[in-house]
């Protein structure tokens, strides 16, 4: 049977005055019972506890008094800080004036009790306990926060700025769920967390409460939580701008996640930038690796779908993404001689293409050559010519070992996929393209009697030529003539004056030793030509000067040229540093006309000795005498002679290897050019004899 307001509060009275159930642990201790008796003699405060009292019973009597979930009274109502309280047997109803009456019971009540009841932070109540809107729980607030509760997690309170985050994130309803902690000091930090059914929320005076779930939150406390290097949450988990996928700020970096990867941090430089370069939006895409030490070299490194970044203190955080990843890690990556890149990938200028520079070289790519390394003094030179917009185009291979085990190369896509840069020790980095490389590779690349280029094409007079350790290769653009000339003397030519090639074949060679003039020079060139006969012709470097456009003609036609000294001296009387000097200066002359004399010098008169011989050997060059000369620079010795003296000359002394000896020049006394005008019958006799032409190249062996 219900009693009335009046019948409870005499009750209330009856029983705190005759020190019944009001000296129970759940009422106030029985030595305060002075205290509270002086308290309530002040007539205001027996107003006020009255007032207490009946706004406790009116709220008792709402939830149903005794027949409520509350029961019946547990000794009477009594004072505690602040307000006043009445114990039931199942719970406690509190009161204060700022808050008013509100019960609490259960777990709640317990944990409320645990936690200090209204003397500790939490305050008095401001609701009775209630059911969570949209989940099956119970919670109570409280002037300093609230306590939530749920069968499979009890209860555990949520305060503060923690709790304010919990709530917009939508309470238990949301996807934290209920607490499973109470707030807590995070080990290691100054910092509060709670956790929850689906994740925790994180709080810092300097970065305020946000929440952590999921995936991110696992690695985040594997990596640590907030104790580690990651430190505090900055943002909640949020959704990646752009692509599918999640992530976590944090005062230290940051946790991305996507259902293909996982979660993973990026931090410091390597996130840097990563965020310039678009972050997981980006062609890089969401991370694989956490950021880690590069293996074998002080560094670190992330992994991502779509490349990785290097960091080194040296030099900075840089991407290398695509074929130029794969061909990076394919030489080592940054433990590899290549090191750790310079810049991220780049368009390279004026070239359709892309390329990386690390700090042991760079890694370039098109489209039509894949990707291929290029460093040390081949890159040097390379990028001198311009890189993959110049001549040489894109590197075809890395820079590989040469078959004779000294030096080095890399093919390039230029004219046609032939091009190349080749280095030793000895000569350096030099380029070889197009027709001077062909005819290089025909001759047996670097193990060629030219050995490896000593300098880079360049342009001659009406051409274009290279130098190699032991000769030169020219191409003479008017006629598309390419001539190969040798800078060393064969050992079985050292000291000596050739008078014939050594072989025993029925060859020929025909010289022609310009000094004078010219005047025979055009019919000797038609009559060669005519018959498909070589030449060597012998110039002195006064006559090039004379007659400037007359090598052009020697060696657009396909003939040799050799040199005849500047000025046509005796070298026999003249010292080691003259004879050096003749030669050099009609090397330069004849040079600077658009041949190359080099390797042959015959003697000015056939002048010669053991000394002058070393000389020219020194220089460079192979002396070549003759074993015939026709005399038809002496002319019709007052008409006693004609061309067919010179052919009896030559073809009585005929013989395999046979050097013969005729001038371009006419006689100064009568104007005649015998041997010109001998030069059809000599070659049709000695083709009648069985002889074919050779050069003097045939010499070199």
């Amino acid at each position: 049977m219900r009693r009335s307001r009046s019948a409870v509060l005499g009750i209330a009275l009856a029983l705190a005055f005759s020190g019944g159930l009001g000296g129970t642990a759940l009422g106030p201790p029985a030595s305060s019972a002075s205290a509270i008796a002086a308290q309530h003699s002040d007539p205001a405060s027996m107003v006020a506890v009255q007032a207490g009292d009946d706004a406790i019973v009116q709220h008792y009597e709402q939830l149903g008094g005794s027949a409520s979930f509350l029961g019946t009274p547990v000794g009477s109502a009594y004072d505690i800080a602040g307000g006043r309280a009445q114990d039931y047997t199942g719970g406690t109803i509190y009161f204060s004036a700022g808050t008013g009456a509100h019960e609490v019971h259960g777990a709640i009540r317990g944990r409320y009790l645990e936690l200090g009841g209204p003397a500790g932070f939490l305050g008095f109540p401001l609701t009775d306990e209630t059911a969570t809107p949209g989940t099956a729980g119970r919670y109570n607030n409280f002037t300093g926060g609230a306590i939530y509760f749920s069968t499979g997690t009890g209860a555990h309170e949520v305060h503060g700025a923690i709790r304010g985050r919990y709530l917009e994130l939508g309470g238990p309803a949301g996807f934290l769920g209920f607490p499973l902690t109470d707030e807590t000091a995070t080990p290691g930090t100054a910092g509060r967390y709670n956790n929850f059914t689906g994740g925790a929320i994180y709080f810092s005076a300097g970065t305020g409460a946000h929440e952590v779930h999921g995936a991110i939150r696992g690695r985040y406390l594997e990596l640590g939580g907030p104790a580690g290097f990651l430190g505090f949450p900055l943002t909640d988990e949020t959704a990646t701008p752009g692509t599918a996928g999640r992530y976590n700020n944090f005062t230290g970096g940051a946790i991305y996640f996507s259902t293909g990867t996982g979660a993973h941090e990026v931090h410091g430089a390597i996130r840097g930038r990563y965020l310039e370069l678009g972050g997981p939006a980006g062609f890089l895409g969401f991370p694989l690796t956490d950021e880690t030490a590069t293996p074998g070299t002080a560094g670190r490194y992330n992994n991502f779908t779509g490349g990785a970044i290097y960091f080194s203190t040296g030099t900075g955080a840089h991407e290398v993404h695509g074929a130029i990843r794969g061909r990076y890690l394919e030489l080592g990556g940054p433990a590899g001689f290549l090191g750790f890149p310079l810049t991220d990938e780049t368009a390279t200028p004026g070239a359709a293409g892309r390329y990386n520079n690390f700090t042991g070289g760079a890694i370039y790519f098109s489209t039509g050559t894949g990707a291929h390394e290029v460093h040390g003094a081949i890159r040097g030179r390379y990028l001198e010519l311009g890189g993959p917009a110049g001549v040489l185009g894109f590197p075809v291979s890395d820079e590989t070992g040469t078959p004779d085990g000294i030096g080095r190369y890399n093919h390039f896509s230029g004219t046609n996929m032939a091009s190349s840069i080749y280095f030793s020790p000895a000569t350096g980095a030099h380029e070889v393209y197009g027709a001077i490389r062909a005819q290089w590779v025909a001759l047996g690349w670097e193990r060629s009697r030219l050995g490896y280029p000593t300098s880079g094409e360049y342009g001659i007079k009406d051409g274009r030529r290279s130098d190699f350790q032991h000769g030169s290769i020219l191409v003479h653009t008017a006629s598309g003539r390419i001539e190969v000339t040798y800078t060393s003397v064969p050992p079985a030519l050292l000291g000596v004056d050739l008078e014939r090639i050594p072989t025993t074949q029925k060859v020929v060679a025909l010289t022609f030793d310009a000094g004078a003039n010219d005047a025979g020079l055009r019919s000797i060139l038609a009559t060669l030509a005519a018959n498909g006969v070589p030449g060597t012709f012998f110039l002195t470097g006064d006559w090039v000067n004379q007659f400037p456009s007359d090598p052009a003609l020697i060696y657009n036609a396909g003939h040799r040229i050799g040199n005849h000294s500047m000025t046509h001296p005796d070298f026999t009387t003249l010292t080691s540093a003259q004879i050096a000097a003749e030669i050099g200066s009609a090397q330069r002359t004849i040079e600077a006309a658009g041949g190359d004399p080099r390797p042959f010098f015959r003697f000015p008169f056939g002048a010669r000795d053991s000394r002058t011989i070393a000389d020219v050997n020194a220089a460079g060059y192979t002396a070549v005498r003759w074993t015939v000369d026709t005399l038809g620079w002496q002319g019709t010795m007052n008409g006693t002679r004609g061309p067919g003296f010179v052919v009896q000359r030559v073809m009585a002394s005929a013989q395999p290897g046979q050097i013969v000896l005729m001038h371009l020049g006419s006689n100064p006394d009568d104007g005649s050019t015998l041997d010109a005008a001998a030069l059809p019958e000599v070659m049709s006799q000695l083709r009648a004899a069985g002889y074919g032409f050779v050069t003097l190249d045939a010499a070199l062996g």
